[in-house]
């Protein structure tokens, strides 16, 4: 038995970890707020009278600049430290969601999108940095899963209730209720230690690295999460207008159940890879992640194409998760490992942007594919786990390291 790999009580240990059960909460938190609003608003839209490309944009002006902020958050976090960057986060994140419930029109609802997204993006780089920053030798592969097992229970709870408060009692609850969760954040942010990262290493260090090097190292498990997370935008911002059109109404509720299943299976599928990763290496789920990720998009393209009861979309939708889950925490992880502890930032700044793109993409273009049919929207989701998921896939393996190096300093908490 290697030690610190298969020690029972690891995530006791984990949550025992000072700053971890705070950053936990702040990750909930930023996702909790996320994905009650991510299948709120298009729908809204929509219902409104805008069109799908509208919808879809309302999506894509979050994620766009949610990824121009991800990419200075490393060196934010490095002037001002963790603490302060969460704090400032959750406020940009949740505070202006309360002006959706006041203003409705395009132009509005896109100027808060965007500057929800500039919190999100300081939150999700920050948080999953943090987490990382933490975690005690040979956990790393199961803080990440902690990292998940946040984003699955803000996805299993939040996205099917937004939906289902804004059925019930209208857009202004979820509104605020989003802003409730800015507040919360500010406290969590509070409570954490003043932590800031690693100081950068000379250039004279052997494992100092260029810009070239980082692109090389991180391009596969950044492909690969792009594979996935592009579907996953179109399942949250497409699955309820597609049910809708089966079953006017009560689609979106069953989409909302769905979409909260999905969320299940993410924490499944990221606790079982976090535990096998921490064990045999990242990269062991990589292959089943994709094949149950491009699985679940077919089945959902195939039941729309027979116009099926909407309950049996739920089946697929929880397969998909589970994909999603595991190639979720095996891209990070391999992002980690392949960074010095100076650059934890960057790998959580470029996990986070392939996830938070592919999400805006999966909104945007897949919008554009919703033209043709909901039915070839799906069906092309399918196509692109495979079609890129595969290749990048292949090409991680072959750049991964021949060494671990986290293991650079003999103080390195990341390490496995």
């Amino acid at each position: 038995m290697t030690p610190g790999v298969k020690k029972p009580g690891a995530f006791a240990q984990l949550a025992r970890t000072p700053g971890v059960p705070a950053a936990f909460v702040l990750v909930l938190l930023a996702f909790g707020g996320f994905s009650l609003l991510l299948p709120v608003v298009p729908l809204a839209v929509v219902r409104g009278g805008g069109s799908e490309l509208v919808a879809g944009a309302t999506t894509g002006v979050f994620m766009t600049v949610t990824v121009l902020v991800q990419l200075i958050t490393p060196r934010i976090t490095a002037a001002i430290g963790y603490r302060a960057v969460l704090g400032i986060g959750s406020a940009l994140l949740g505070l202006p969601s309360g002006l959706l419930a006041l203003f409705d029109g395009p132009f509005a609802v896109l100027a808060v999108s965007g500057v929800r997204g500039a919190g999100f993006g300081m939150m999700t780089v920050a948080g999953s940095a943090l987490v990382a920053e933490l975690a005690p030798p040979g956990m790393l592969g199961r803080a990440t899963s902690l990292i998940g097992l946040a984003v699955g229970i803000s996805e299993a709870i939040f996205l099917p209730v937004g939906l289902w408060l804004l059925e019930v009692f209208g857009l202004a609850t979820v509104a605020w209720s989003a802003t409730a969760f800015g507040v919360v954040g500010l406290v969590a942010a509070a409570r954490l230690p003043n932590v800031h990262p690693a100081p950068a290493q000379s250039s004279s260090d052997p494992s100092a690295l260029g810009r070239k090097a980082v692109f090389v190292l991180l391009a596969g498990p950044f492909l690969v999460m792009v594979a996935v997370s592009l579907p996953y935008g179109a399942a949250a911002s497409f699955l309820s207008p597609a049910l809708d059109s089966i079953v006017s109404g009560s689609g979106a509720v069953v989409a909302g159940v769905g979409l909260g299943l999905l969320g299940v299976g993410v924490i499944v599928g990221r606790t079982f890879a976090g535990l096998i990763s921490d064990r045999r290496g990242p990269g062991a789920l990589v292959w089943p992640g994709l094949a149950f990720a491009a699985l679940g998009m077919a089945g959902i393209a195939g039941l729309l194409s027979v116009s099926a009861n909407p309950w049996w979309f739920i089946a697929p939708t929880v397969v998909f998760g589970l994909g999603f889950g595991a190639v979720q925490n095996e891209a990070l992880v391999a992002s980690f490992e392949r960074m010095p502890r100076s650059r934890l930032g960057t790998a959580s700044a470029s996990w986070n942007i392939s996830f938070d793109a592919g999400t805006g993409l999966g909104s945007v273009v897949m919008g554009g594919f919703a033209g043709f049919g909901y039915v070839v929207l799906f069906t092309v989701a399918a196509g692109v786990v495979l079609l890129v998921g595969g290749p990048a896939a292949v090409g991680a393996r072959r750049t991964r390291p021949t060494r671990d190096l986290t293991l650079s300093g003999r103080d390195d908490k990341v390490g496995s």
